[in-house]
């Protein structure tokens, strides 16, 4: 995995890329967005590689004539080491920077559509198998303590990831998963934003325990204070190492490392025929170019017209088709807008999130960016869920014993009195919830991750009151005889759970009779420990 990830953040990956005109358009429009400081150097980077693709030609053209001597025939042309040098100064930049951040936001995309479908229930398996612990692998650091420690961690596919112990990781910097090969450029920045309270999204080489190296999508973003002061670092991480194997979710770098495996069959004698160079030479020109060659070409063409063709006039001009409004749909609404500010500022799915505090509370504690309206925050998190029976019951059993849950429910604008009639019936906007606690070093829930997906998209903007029809459908009378994908609630928990009993509705009502009453001291601390090294102190999740 080392080596393939020094290939994927390669020159010669970036090579691939700017030789595929599509692939090309998408890195220019991506730099063009995030990163246009770096579009002096792509420019002048992909002009060497256009007198290297010349050369190359040249030498491919010279390869293909007979020999009349047979002797092996030399290089037509070489490229002088100044030349050399020059260029790698240039791409020096576009490797340690642009690539790395084009590439991480195509892992994003691929991600985000996965996880979609994962909380949806609608992912194949082949993609969860590539994509494991999709939206459970969870941390919270605190910066006001010694080396910003890790508090609170989803238990299981945090810890399996890298393969450490819960006692290990907890009081603990994440900067134990860095190893020999971890690029320290990617580093550097981590360290950069984390100082500045900065969001940041990377993908790393980490190593587990034993040693084994992983791909690691990293998600980062500091969660303000109501002061403006970082109170906490929220970090999600995915491990893409099947993603990138083989080249399976990139397609350049899968025609890469298709390239290095026929390098190495002709035992770096070149195989590709002129006509292939020629057509790479061809997807790096610009539209002034192309249309440079395409006189060149009509002017043959009309100079081979036969005397007596009835054609008059010059030919005409033959147009390649334009395409518009044909972009990534993840492209847009990939981030939250710059506007909503840095605090809690995730991509992709992780955009829409709440942080929500353990059961008896069960207050919104944090939102992200894209879900902060007015009077949700510190409201009561079940008293946003509208729909049927079942469903709040299902949701409130898993909260209430710590468990995982992902549910399709009804999202109610605003709450509702506890003691309202109509609760029951009320009904919101549909919406999945995928519900993960983060335990502390005792064991117990600090505080629940609470990602929100509105259908099979990504918006932004889930507070839209005219994106979706205000109906949320009732569940059908056979509830027992729907399949998985059909249930409302899904996890080990939850009320279709073995472990679900009529009775829990009466949990879910003493729920509503104890909010009707004045709070007790479960509103004011989460549990939980942390600390550094072998001290470890008590403290609660502070509000924002």
């Amino acid at each position: 995995m080392e080596q393939i990830g020094m290939r994927f953040f390669s020159v010669d990956h970036l090579n691939v890329i700017l030789r595929d005109h599509q692939a090309s358009t998408r890195f220019h429009r991506f730099l063009t967005q995030y990163r246009p400081y770096t579009l002096p150097s792509l420019d002048s980077y992909v002009d060497t590689q256009k007198a290297v693709a010349a050369i190359e030609y040249a030498n491919s053209l010279a390869d293909s004539l007979p020999s009349l001597t047979g002797d092996i025939p030399r290089p037509a042309a070489t490229v002088e080491k100044s030349f050399e040098e020059r260029s790698h100064m240039v791409v020096q930049e576009l490797v340690d920077d642009a690539l790395p951040a084009y590439l991480t936001h195509r892992l994003v995309q691929l991600v985000t559509d996965s996880l979609v479908k994962e909380i949806t229930g609608n992912i194949a398996p082949v993609l969860r198998n590539l994509i494991p612990s999709l939206a459970e692998v969870y941390c919270i650091s605190d910066p006001s303590l010694p080396d910003n420690p890790i508090v609170y961690a989803s238990e299981g596919p945090f810890y399996d990831i890298g393969g450490y112990q819960k006692d290990f990781v907890i009081g603990r910097n994440c900067r134990f998963l860095q190893g020999p090969k971890s690029s320290s450029a990617t580093v550097h920045r981590l360290i950069e934003a984390l100082r500045a309270g900065q969001e940041i999204t990377e993908t790393i080489l980490n190593y587990r325990r034993d040693g084994i190296p992983f791909m690691n999508l990293l998600m980062i973003a500091p969660l303000y204070d109501n002061k403006g002061h970082v109170r906490y670092f929220l970090g999600c991480q995915i491990d893409v190492t099947h993603l990138i194997e083989g080249g399976k979710g990139i397609e350049t770098f899968e025609k890469l490392l298709a390239n290095d495996r026929a390098e190495e069959r002709y035992r770096g004698r070149s195989s590709r025929k002129p006509t292939q160079v020629l057509g790479e030479l061809g997807q790096m020109m610009n539209d002034d170019e192309l249309d440079a060659v395409n006189v060149r070409q009509r002017s043959r063409s009309r100079s081979s017209t036969p005397a007596g063709s009835s054609r008059v006039g010059p030919a005409p001009i033959r147009h390649n088709r334009k395409v518009f409004g044909m972009d990534d749909s993840l492209e847009r609404g990939l981030w939250p807008h710059p506007s909503l500010g840095p605090s809690g500022r995730l991509p992709g799915v992780y955009q829409n999130y709440l942080l929500v505090r353990p059961y008896p509370s069960l207050r919104i504690t944090f939102t992200s960016p894209a879900l902060r309206i007015p009077g949700l925050l510190q409201t009561k998190f079940m008293d946003r869920i509208g729909g049927p029976q079942e469903v709040r019951d299902g949701v409130l059993d898993s909260l209430s014993h710590a468990t995982p849950v992902t549910a399709k429910i009804s999202w109610l604008s605003s709450p509702t009195l506890p003691d309202s009639p109509r609760r029951i019936s009320i009904e919101g906007k549909p919406r999945w919830i995928h519900c993960t606690p983060l335990l502390g070093s005792d064991d117990k829930v600090g505080v629940w991750m609470i990602v929100m997906v509105e259908q099979e998209q990504i918006t932004g903007n889930l507070t839209r009151p005219s994106e979706l029809p205000n109906t949320f459908p009732s569940p059908p009378p056979n509830v027992m005889g729907r399949s998985s994908l059909d249930s409302p609630v899904r996890g080990g928990e939850g009320a279709r759970s073995p472990r679900f009993r009529p009775e829990t509705g009466k949990l879910y009502a003493e729920y509503l009779r104890r909010e009707g009453k004045s709070h007790g001291p479960e509103d004011v601390a989460i549990n939980g420990s942390l600390g550094s090294g072998s001290f470890r102190e008590a403290r609660p999740f502070h509000d924002f």
